[in-house]
């Protein structure tokens, strides 16, 4: 039995590209607040490899630096109101589908054990004046405008 838990990567100095998407969005009419940006790593994992893959990833420079990340695990594996995931489209390699079939899924080269899958995404938060989660209308607009491109990119909302 598997379960899934996100493992989210954020900034904690401050965000660049966030501020410029958030300025564009603006600029293009989608009235926001705040917009944060976050690297989300959806995991399907053995319960008992819960502690052993966060310890991984943790460990992995190339995904998390604490001198300027914070990570935490997230049990919802769904985006929150106010949020979009967005992901790149790319085809299964036929060997990477053979691995993650005999439980040898890797991330930065790192064998994770006990994980079956992992997805990456983009995570951008987005809040309306007073911190409120911005509604869905806003969101799709957004993803529509710039935060997604349909051609290469998939976007998950609540």
């Amino acid at each position: 039995m598997t379960v899934t838990r996100c493992v989210e990567v954020a900034l904690t100095i401050p965000d660049n590209e966030a501020e410029t998407a958030l300025a564009t969005l603006r600029r293009l009419g989608v009235e926001l607040a705040e917009l944060r940006r976050a690297d989300l790593y959806r995991v399907e994992l053995d319960p008992a490899q819960e502690d052993t893959v966060v310890a991984t990833l943790r460990d992995l420079e190339t995904i998390y630096n604490p001198n300027k990340h914070s990570l935490r695990v997230r049990a919802d594996g769904k985006p929150q109101a106010g949020e979009l995931w967005v992901e790149e489209l790319q085809s299964e390699s036929r060997s990477s589908a053979a691995a993650a079939r005999a439980g040898q899924v890797r991330i930065a080269g790192r064998f994770l054990p006990g994980v079956t899958r992992i997805e990456r995404f983009t995570a951008w938060r987005m809040l309306e004046n007073g911190g409120e989660a911005a509604g869905p209308e806003v969101v799709a607009r957004a993803a529509q405008t710039l935060l997604c491109n349909p051609a290469f990119q998939k976007a998950t909302v609540r």
